[in-house]
């Protein structure tokens, strides 16, 4: 065995999701998915309008990032150029792992749930409203995609805050690793813990897209010493 190993536990009974190497399945990840191509999804991040939802937004994630977002659901966000208060109250520093938890149960859990009512809606739901929110605040926001919450024993019938304290939890517990496979990664790309932190969680799925690049991977269910 290699490399930093991150254990990830299930919000659910059922087995951890236990990744060896995880710097080196992140790096096979950010080399081969369209998302991380440059000028793509993660190039995106954390630039354009820092307090609005733009069209541009739509067209990232539609273009790099598997979503199919017509832009007449987001009309009602994109159409206005005045800031967006709910956006607003995200501070640009905050990062959903690292931030200490009075500012997180003082500010942060509630300005995070805002956004999430302000995001999801007809027509928009759990995964593209993530993928939006991560492109304004990528410290912050996972992307909560299918994969991910089969990955973490969820549906999306599941209150959306109770899984990103769960990822906050899980983050937390793993800092050290996370810290080291994006050590790792910084030669080459520069990503948050919490993007690090999904990508891991989607890209060990055995359905995700990234599998045909992963023969050299195994999946393997071992009993806990």
């Amino acid at each position: 065995m290699h490399g930093t190993t991150i254990e990830i536990r299930r919000i659910t009974t059922g087995p951890s999701l236990v990744i060896e190497d995880a710097g080196q399945l992140a790096l096979d990840f950010f080399r081969t998915d369209s998302s991380s191509a440059p000028g793509g999804y993660d190039d995106q991040a954390g630039h354009g309008e820092r307090d609005r939802v733009t069209k541009a937004d739509i067209i990232a994630i539609n273009t790099t990032m598997r979503a199919r977002s017509p832009h007449t659901v987001w009309d009602a966000l994109i159409s206005g150029t005045a800031s967006q208060g709910w956006l607003a109250r995200l501070d640009l520093d905050w990062d959903l792992i690292e931030l200490d938890d009075e500012t997180w149960r003082a500010r942060g859990c509630e300005a995070i749930e805002e956004a999430i009512k302000a995001t999801v809606g007809h027509g928009r739901g759990l995964s593209v409203a993530t993928k939006v929110l991560h492109l304004k605040r990528p410290k912050l926001f996972p992307v909560l995609d299918s994969l991910v919450l089969q990955q973490l024993g969820m549906t999306e019938s599941v209150p959306p805050m109770k899984v990103i304290e769960h990822l906050r939890i899980e983050g937390r517990r793993s800092l050290d690793g996370l810290k080291a496979v994006q050590l790792q990664v910084s030669a080459h790309y520069d990503r948050s813990l919490v993007r690090i932190l999904d990508v891991l969680l989607w890209a060990s799925h055995p359905a995700a897209g990234l599998a045909p690049s992963l023969r050299g991977w195994q999946h393997v269910l071992r009993r806990a010493e």
